[in-house]
């Protein structure tokens, strides 16, 4: 028997945000010494969510995405108050959080939650919409009847094949049988 062993690549969100932070710093947008507070204020906040999370697990609720920012924003404002952020720092953590989680809440690049449904109703669509709409159609349209009439072509010009395997049609050919199931 095979065993298929997968590495796993999530990133908790902690991690992502420290990894969020950590480019920033690299970049430039966040100084050194900006880091270690921030750092130390996203671990506390990390804690305090967690601890949310697992008194709230017990009732059965999840957040949606506005309470779970307004958490977030409340908890960064504490960071101000107890001192352990200036307000400017606050704003650079803020901006950690939203680049971090740009994509939802997998993170950018990552999927998360079901995938999108049908596209809107195209009834307020403008008219250049619709104009490239009737074009793309017409050009689908066309293409699919070039296809049908070289099928149609191949059709008609190509060798036919017995039962045994043979050939009908000129030149000599061999079907060629091949299970698929097995």
């Amino acid at each position: 028997m095979t065993s298929i062993s997968a590495t796993s690549s999530y990133l908790s969100p902690l991690q992502q945000l420290q990894k969020e932070l950590a480019a920033e710093v690299s970049a430039g947008q966040v100084s050194s010494t900006d880091a270690t507070a921030l750092s130390s204020a996203l671990t506390d906040i990390d804690s305090a969510l967690r601890s949310s999370r697992t008194s709230g697990s017990s009732s059965g609720t999840q957040s949606s995405p506005d309470d779970m920012k307004s958490k977030i924003d409340s908890l960064i404002a504490d960071q101000v108050a107890s001192g352990n952020l200036t307000s400017d720092q606050a704003d650079e953590l803020k901006s950690v959080f939203e680049n971090a989680f740009a994509g939802g809440a997998g993170g950018a690049g990552r999927p998360s939650g079901p995938p999108p449904g049908p596209p809107p109703d195209d009834s307020s669509s403008t008219s250049s919409t619709s104009a490239t709409s009737t074009s793309s159609s017409t050009d689908l349209s066309d293409a699919l009847q070039e296809f049908l009439k070289l099928l149609q072509q191949q059709q008609s010009s190509s060798n036919s094949y017995s039962s045994s395997g043979t050939s009908s049609g000129s030149g000599s050919f061999s079907a060629l049988l091949i299970n698929y199931q097995t």
